[in-house]
């Protein structure tokens, strides 16, 4: 694919700028704009993305495609405020995390945005019902509130039964369920799955990726998944392939 014909694809899937050819900024959850990051690895400079221009509609489900290293989680990391970039805007729901003070992006992303992880990152000491309140209490929201939401989410991932079991009584599948509950307990308009599917055997991946597309369905959240399992990524109607850093092509996904 010629680089302006994808890049010009990346920025909007029907070939326009989403900011200024046709598509109203205000249908936007994620905005990129030049994006690029790099690390220091001792004496040497690891550039991991390299000018990325992405822009994500309210409700997409996007699959980002890449193999270890293409820079995929570093990306979800800035669109989550988790990082900022050495260069470039990012912008969610409107807000630049790029240049927002740490405490209000810690604010924002609690909020706004759900993030599921691939190892999960449960706090071990504390039991399923527990965990999914953690974002419901950090928003102050009552502790009877949070209760009653932490228990219709994991009833509704299909841990009815599972409140009172800690992470270490939980199979990876049962673990990686407590995380989506958690991710959608203060209802986030968007929600960043990375590689959650890596740790899990196929059969129960695929369980993981159903609850994800049908929870997105029934709360009409946007959702992002990065991942380098092309089954995976085939789920979603738009695919954007990372390579080295760089967007290289986007295609059409089955669904």
């Amino acid at each position: 694919m010629n680089n302006d014909v994808g890049r010009a694809l990346l920025v909007d899937p029907r070939g326009r700028d989403g900011a200024g050819m046709g598509l109203d900024p205000g249908c936007l959850i994620v905005e990129t704009r030049g994006v690029r990051k790099s690390y220091r690895l001792g004496s040497r400079c690891v550039e991991v993305l390299r000018g990325v221009d992405l822009v994500v509609s309210r409700g997409e489900f996007v699959a980002l495609r890449g193999s270890s290293g293409a820079g995929k989680s570093t990306l979800l990391h800035l669109l989550a405020g988790l990082d900022t970039p050495d260069a470039g805007a990012v912008k969610v729901c409107s807000v630049d995390l790029a240049s927002a003070p740490p405490s209000q992006a810690a604010r924002f992303r609690n909020l706004k945005i759900g993030v599921v992880f691939q190892s999960y990152h449960l706090f071990p000491e504390l039991d399923a019902l527990e965990n999914v309140c953690v974002p419901a209490r950090l928003a102050r929201h009552g502790v009877e509130d949070s209760l009653a939401r932490a228990r219709r989410l994991l009833e509704r991932v299909g841990l009815g039964d599972r409140f009172e079991h800690r992470p270490r009584e939980l199979s990876g599948g049962e673990q990686q369920r407590v995380a989506i509950a958690r991710a959608l307990i203060n209802e986030p308009e968007l929600i960043l799955a990375d590689e959650p599917t890596g740790n899990l055997d196929s059969r129960t991946g695929d369980e993981i990726v159903d609850l994800l597309c049908t929870l997105r369905a029934e709360k009409g959240v946007t959702l992002i998944v990065a991942t380098h399992d092309s089954r995976v990524a085939s789920r979603a109607p738009r695919v954007i392939e990372l390579v080295d850093g760089q967007v290289q092509a986007l295609t059409q996904g089955t669904v």
